[in-house]
């Protein structure tokens, strides 16, 4: 990408945000000249950019809202890239902007010239997207989203392993996670995650609240104590467990918040004797009691 189509997407960035600004702001937040920044505009209205521009003191730049963009100008390794990703997202259960998700892709390959259009239908049989076709539905992704992005609390009755219970969460942010969608949220008991498939009911509620961003809060340590849990495990193990502790290729040590405890142990048991609980020796005995458990069941 050439110097100056990166200064044009900075500048549809600056516009996007929905503030007018002077040719000398714009200037200033880009490094280049006012001169340069008046015909930058000019290209950009040739393009088919929706800018409108008032003179005089007081006047500038600004985008006009409600607008539907014209499509990106771009190379056709690109334009293929592009597509991909969106076939891609078509995969993703329960992508919170409702049925779009089925109809982008191909809206998008309609506006590419037909030997482009070709090739990207060779390509679209050779590259599979093979995801876990077992993951529970999750049909309130799209109301969580719409909290989130207004900042709105909600009232969720949520499945708990001890049945049903309703609160309010302040939900500060979703992320998806081995194909499964969480929302972190505040409630009486603080940052928490819930799986969203487990809302069996949720109310938008018109109070809103403040809260750093999502990316913020989880950099900020977390207030549980945690402990340091170490395994011997044997390759197979590692195998069985790689969806259950990161880096389990290289590591036999890691940090684990206190309150995961039996809920870990639960998932270490599903790998049998091919993982040993090492430290720390809470989780030993969550272990012992687990397997015993187990072995009543069948005696």
């Amino acid at each position: 990408m050439n110097k100056m189509k990166k200064r044009h997407l900075q500048l549809i960035r600056l516009l996007n945000r929905g503030h007018r600004f002077t040719a000398d702001e714009l200037s200033a937040e880009t490094g280049a000249s006012v001169r340069t920044i008046q015909r930058d505009m000019l290209t950009l209205e040739e393009l088919g950019y929706p800018i409108w521009s008032v003179p005089g003191t007081g006047g500038g730049y600004e985008m006009l809202p409600n607008r539907l963009l014209p499509p990106l100008q771009l190379r056709e390794q690109e334009a293929v890239a592009l597509y991909l990703t969106l076939k891609w997202m078509e995969q993703i259960p329960d992508v919170p902007f409702g049925d779009m998700r089925d109809t982008l892709s191909d809206w998008y390959v309609n506006e590419l010239p037909h030997d482009l259009e070709t090739k990207i239908a060779r390509l679209e049989k050779n590259i599979l997207w093979l995801g876990n076709k077992t993951v529970p539905s999750a049909p309130f992704t799209k109301d969580v989203f719409q909290a989130v992005e207004q900042r709105r609390n909600i009232e969720v009755t949520y499945m708990t392993t001890k049945g049903s219970r309703t609160f309010t969460v302040a939900p500060v942010g979703m992320a998806l996670l081995d194909s499964k969608w969480y929302v972190y949220g505040r409630s009486e008991y603080g940052l928490r995650q819930y799986r969203i498939d487990r809302i069996e009911a949720l109310r938008l509620l018109d109070d809103t609240f403040e809260a750093d961003d999502l990316a913020t809060l989880l950099e900020v340590s977390d207030e549980r104590s945690g402990v340091t849990v170490r395994l011997n495990i044997t390759p197979l193990g590692r195998r069985l467990l790689e969806d259950v502790l990161p880096y389990i290729a290289e590591k036999n040590e890691w940090d684990v918040p206190e309150a995961e405890l039996p809920f870990l142990s639960r998932q270490l048991l599903a790998a049998g004797a091919e993982v040993e609980v090492v430290e720390p020796i809470e989780l030993r005995e969550m272990m012992r009691e687990q397997a015993e458990r187990l072995w009543n069941m069948y005696e």
